[in-house]
């Protein structure tokens, strides 16, 4: 079996995996931004039990994963995390970023596929996404590869809206789950989640023009995608991605796009488990066995 961990911002999940089937989960807050210096010790600790069950850990991680650290860029840190983690288990580790990781399910799991290029973004606290080019998912050395949520796309009637990567209109900036609930806060003058303008305020007129500005960041940035790997599938996941209204809107508006530009918008198939399952996955792919 497969020690697997989910590492986000805000949650961290640990399971145990076989194959594709899910054994056992945990779940606990992340301290990513409380106490990043235990963040390993923490790791271990949350699985505990599981290391003689297993042959190997695969870390499915929010940030730049690179081959020797992880820059957590919300955090504004970074750590050895894989070394870390190689000593606490004593057990090989395998890391990947978390859309990364949820790229690699989609792809392995959709049995039907006629293509072996996909794009996976999630749009949720943040945008991420994945990308798998020819079979291969691609990837870096110091992490910093198809983070598609730090593309900028065009709004040239809008205000200039500056990411916390330092560039401006990219769109985590714009269509995040962050983003969107800063900006109906501002509009409506009081603090709200995401959750909260999805089910209360779409009939509110900013909040409405907000939300389509929203979506057509997102198809801006799949027809760059499109544009770049030649990808006809994209999956569109994420608490905000998954939504009807956010697919029936952006499935529409890929349409009116010049034909070039037209990509299938899939729902994801890999659930709730994504990152935990895909991690395994492409750890079991490395090494050689599952």
């Amino acid at each position: 079996m497969i020690i697997t961990i989910d590492v986000g911002g805000t949650k961290i999940s640990a399971a145990l995996i076989k194959g594709t089937k899910v054994i056992k989960v945990r779940k606990v807050d992340s301290i990513i931004h409380q106490d990043l210096a235990n963040l390993a010790s923490y790791l271990v600790n949350l699985c505990e039990g599981w290391a003689e069950q297993a042959f190997t850990v695969a870390v499915a991680c929010t940030g730049l994963v690179g081959a020797e650290r992880v820059n957590f860029l919300s955090a504004n840190d970074s750590l050895p995390l894989k070394q870390q983690l190689e000593i606490g288990f004593g057990l090989p580790v395998v890391m990947l970023n978390d859309a990364a990781a949820a790229a690699w399910a989609e792809y392995t799991l959709r049995l039907d596929r006629t293509d072996n290029t996909l794009a996976y973004i999630t749009v949720s606290t943040g945008v991420g996404g994945g990308i798998v080019q020819n079979g291969k998912l691609v990837m870096a050395d110091d992490g910093f590869c198809a983070h598609i949520g730090h593309m900028s796309v065009s709004r040239p009637d809008l205000p200039v809206i500056e990411c916390h990567c330092g560039r401006f209109n990219c769109v985590e900036a714009l269509s995040s789950g962050t983003a969107i609930a800063n900006q109906a806060s501002s509009i409506l003058n009081k603090g709200v989640s995401c959750k909260t303008v999805f089910n209360e305020h779409l009939s509110h007129p900013e909040i409405a023009l907000l939300l389509e500005q929203a979506t057509d960041s997102i198809v801006e940035l799949i027809a760059n995608i499109r544009a770049l790997t030649g990808t006809r599938v994209v999956v569109l996941g994420g608490s905000v991605g998954s939504t009807n209204l956010f697919q029936e809107r952006i499935k529409t508006k890929l349409k009116a796009l010049p034909k070039i530009y037209h990509v299938e918008l899939l729902a994801p198939v890999s659930g709730e488990h994504a990152d935990l399952i895909g991690a395994a996955l492409y750890a079991g792919s490395v090494i050689g066995c599952d």
